[in-house]
């Protein structure tokens, strides 16, 4: 291989290990995601019941009780409100991740296409000789057949 074509190799080889590194990174971002995502819905889920209950008890309960169970549900709901905020912000680093890979993606694919352009050329230009180099053979041939003709 020819020196341009092995820099372009190691170029290839690296922007490859780059897209395998944002594409990890990637994966882990969406288990984050999915993982807050199924923390959202129990925390939601779970204030929902909350606030059924503490509604349904027929039973009369103290002032301190009710104050309790009040604030309990209001830090139900802002648990539920920061659950929501990082949801959404890791919607925007997935989003992110996802739009990095792609660009690394095309990259590669260029740098691929590149290389097997040059591999390509090369290959051409070595069958260019090859043939020349057959056509020589062909011509001393010939040349030699005749004069061993005319002796």
């Amino acid at each position: 291989m020819s020196p341009r074509m092995n820099r372009m190799q190691a170029l290839v080889e690296l922007a490859e290990t780059e897209l395998d590194k944002t594409a990890q990174t990637l994966a882990v971002i969406r288990a984050q995601h999915a993982e807050a995502l199924t923390q959202l819905e129990a925390l939601t889920s779970y204030a929902k019941e909350y606030g059924q209950v503490s509604t349904n008890q027929s039973t009369l309960i103290s002032p301190i009780q009710l104050q309790t169970r009040h604030a309990f549900g209001e830090k139900l709901g802002q648990a539920v409100v920061a659950q929501t905020i990082q949801v959404d912000e890791l919607v925007d680093t997935v989003e992110s991740a996802r739009q990095s890979w792609l660009e690394k993606r095309v990259r590669v694919k260029a740098l691929q296409a590149l290389l097997d352009k040059l591999k390509l050329g090369a290959q051409i230009k070595l069958d260019k000789q090859e043939q020349h180099m057959m056509d020589e053979l062909a011509a001393q041939s010939v040349i030699l057949r005749r004069a061993d003709s005319t002796l």
